[in-house]
C-alpha cells in the first residue's frame, strides 16, 4: 500500500534555477516559461505579469520598435540572494506559491545557436552570461500577478486539435499552446515525453469579444486549423511550418464548444519543438522529435554583437 511506505520516501522538492520567459507585450509585460518535459525543474507551464522599471520597459519599447519580431527572453540571474535581497535562482513552484515576489534578471535578444557539445551537457542554460551579452541587464523585476500555472502531468494525451490559452489585458492581448508532455516510451526504454511544441505570438488586433476579466484571467481556445492527431492513422502531427502569418485572421472555438470567434495574428515569438520534446540524441527521444533542421525551432538568432566569443 502507498500509505505504508510513504514515509520512506524523500520528500518531493524542486531544485533552484535559472529559467527562461519569452516577453510579450508592451503597456502590460507578461513572461511565458519554456518548458521541457524531460527536465523536472521546467515541467510547468507558467505565465507571469511581470513590473519592469520605467527605464526598462522604455528600453524594451526602442528594441522592440527595431526588432517587432525577435524574442525576448527574460533569465532569471544564477546563484543565491542574500538575505532580504531579490531573488536570483529559483523554482517555478515557488514562483507560482507567491513566495517569489521580486528577483534580479537580465533580458536578452534572440537565442545564440549552441554547439553539439553545449546541447550534449545536461546543465547547459543558453543564455549563460559566460557565452552571451544581455541587451537590458541587471534589472530588478516585480511579479505583479500569476496568470495561469500547469505542473504537467505525463499521463495526459494530445488533443485532436490545438488547444490555447488566450491571454492579456486591455488592448494587447496573446496566445500560447496549452502543451501536453505525455509518456511515450515503455518501462524497458529511458523515458522520453511528447511529442507536443511550445508557441508563444501576439494578436495583431484588440479581442473586442472578450469582457476584461475574461482576458485578463485568460481563456481556453481550440484552433480548427491545427489538427494535432491524423484521425485516420491516430498519429501526431505536430505542426513544423510556421503555424501563422503575421496579420492572419483564424477561428478559435472558445472551450472547445462555441461560439466561434475570430482573431488575427501577430508576430510569432517561439514556435519550437526542440527544447520542450529534447534533448536529442537517444533511441527514445527521437520517437518524439517531430521536426527537424530550421523548423525544429523557430526562435530569433540573437544579434552577434551579444555573443562573448
Amino acid at each position: 500500500m502507498l500509505g505504508e511506505h510513504g514515509h520512506d520516501d524523500p520528500p518531493i522538492g524542486n531544485m533552484r534555477h535559472q529559467h527562461a520567459f519569452v516577453l510579450v507585450g508592451e503597456q502590460n509585460i507578461f513572461g511565458v516559461h519554456m518548458t521541457q518535459y524531460h527536465c523536472e525543474i521546467h515541467k510547468y507551464q507558467i505565465i507571469v505579469k511581470f513590473v519592469l522599471p520605467e527605464p526598462v520597459r522604455a528600453e524594451l519599447r526602442r528594441v522592440r520598435g527595431l526588432f517587432p519580431s525577435d524574442a525576448l527572453v527574460l533569465c532569471n540571474q544564477p546563484g543565491d540572494a542574500a538575505p532580504h535581497e531579490p531573488f536570483r535562482s529559483f523554482s517555478i513552484p515557488e514562483l507560482a506559491s507567491g513566495r517569489v515576489q521580486t528577483f534580479k534578471a537580465d533580458i536578452f535578444q534572440g537565442l545564440r545557436p549552441a554547439s553539439e557539445a553545449e546541447e550534449a551537457s545536461p546543465h547547459f542554460f543558453p543564455w549563460d552570461k559566460a557565452r552571451v551579452r544581455p541587451v537590458i541587464g541587471d534589472i530588478d523585476v516585480r511579479v505583479e500577478r500569476i496568470v495561469t500555472f500547469r505542473p504537467f502531468d505525463h499521463h495526459r494525451q494530445l488533443p485532436p486539435y490545438a488547444t490555447y490559452l488566450l491571454f492579456g489585458h486591455g488592448a494587447e492581448a496573446h496566445m500560447t499552446n496549452l502543451q501536453t508532455a505525455a509518456l511515450a516510451t515503455t518501462p524497458f526504454e529511458p523515458p522520453a515525453f511528447g511529442p507536443d511544441y511550445d508557441h508563444v505570438m501576439s494578436l495583431a488586433k484588440p479581442v473586442d469579444w472578450l469582457e476584461a476579466p475574461l482576458l485578463e484571467a485568460g481563456i481556453v481556445v481550440t484552433v480548427p486549423k491545427v489538427p494535432l492527431i491524423d484521425p485516420v492513422t491516430g498519429k501526431p502531427t505536430i505542426p513544423c511550418k510556421l503555424i501563422f502569418a503575421d496579420g492572419e485572421e483564424f477561428e478559435v472555438i472558445y472551450r472547445g464548444l462555441g461560439p466561434v470567434k475570430k482573431v488575427t495574428a501577430g508576430a510569432t515569438y517561439l514556435q519550437c519543438t526542440a527544447v520542450c520534446n529534447g534533448p536529442g540524441g537517444s533511441v527514445s527521444t527521437a520517437k518524439v522529435m517531430p521536426c527537424d533542421g530550421p523548423d525544429c525551432c523557430h526562435l530569433s538568432i540573437m544579434p552577434k554583437i551579444y555573443w562573448v566569443l
